[in-house]
């Protein structure tokens, strides 16, 4: 308890998750409403999404990005190890960086780890501009951006 009426509620496990759902909704529309009371309506939190299925409509790839501001969050881009190297992996990048194009997006930025892509997202036009050293201990994290335009 905090003061007379206030409380925390820490959550650890999916159940405490689920029972705090309001309190998460709270803070992702308060801090919209903050952004937004700034910086006006930029399409904050609209996602895009690619997939690549099997003829069983079984998920092999997939990309799923957010838009904001003109920029696309590339947040993950995945393809199954036993389809990697066929190409898969760019057409998802360029279908997803397709759509931010077409929604107005500018530029494009992700972050890969150093026993990731790094390499990958390079050879399609990404730049390095920021390292975070031992995340985890012993390797790093990368962070690119790419003008789309």
């Amino acid at each position: 308890m905090i003061g007379n009426s206030l409380t925390y509620q820490v959550c650890r496990t999916a159940d405490e998750f689920k029972s705090a759902e309001d309190g998460f909704n709270a803070v992702v529309e308060g801090l919209g409403r903050n952004i937004t009371g700034k910086t006006g309506d930029a399409e904050l939190a609209k996602t895009v999404q690619v997939y690549l299925r099997d003829r069983n409509d079984r998920v092999l790839g997939g990309a799923v990005g957010h838009l904001y501001g003109g920029w696309l969050n590339v947040s993950l881009l995945w393809v199954d190890e036993e389809h990697r190297n066929r190409g898969y992996g760019s057409s998802l990048l360029r279908m997803i960086e397709g759509e931010a194009v077409r929604s107005g997006c500018r530029y494009a930025h992700l972050d890969t780890y150093s026993f990731e892509a790094r390499p990958f997202y390079e050879k399609h036009g990404y730049s390095l501009f920021a390292t975070l050293d031992d995340y985890p201990v012993g390797f790093s994290k990368y962070f690119l951006k790419k003008r789309l335009l």
